[in-house]
């Protein structure tokens, strides 16, 4: 979690996490054994793994808040729109400003606007705007 949460985009590759076990003060654990606890939180969902890296779950974010809050207040930004816990989103590059917006955020924010402005600095937003997500049609028979 922890190289997840100080992470800049959210992410820890298993390259990385495998590496990490070393340090751990509590148990050792060994690479194998730390290969098939990323298994188990994954088929657990609370991790997600895309392509080696490791991101929190919904599900994790969810239910550990308090403790991420707490843990990590120094390292964890809130999005700017909801309020929620923001370790994958977008982040304004004026560097006096920074603030964090979720992807769902961005895209229900930025929706009908013709110049993407940061909501907090009025800077220009480079960031790729998502689409809002349809709910599909249901076909009638």
């Amino acid at each position: 979690m922890n190289l997840i949460v100080s992470s800049e985009n959210g992410k820890a590759s298993s390259t990385d996490i495998l590496n990490s076990t070393d340090t751990l003060t509590t148990k050792k654990l060994k690479k194998s054994e730390t290969e098939h606890l990323l298994n188990r939180l994954v088929q657990d969902k609370w991790l997600n793994e895309k392509r080696g890296d490791y991101t929190l779950s919904t599900r994790c974010i969810i239910e550990m808040e308090p403790y991420i809050r707490t843990m990590y207040q120094d390292q964890v930004k809130v999005c700017h729109m909801c309020h929620d816990i923001a370790i994958q989103c977008q982040i304004c590059e004026n560097p006096t400003c920074g603030i964090k917006i979720h992807n769902p955020c961005v895209a229900k924010y930025f929706e009908g606007r013709a110049e993407p402005q940061c909501p907090a600095c009025g800077e220009f937003w480079p960031h790729e705007i998502p689409e809002i997500g349809r709910p599909r049609s249901r076909s009638r028979r």
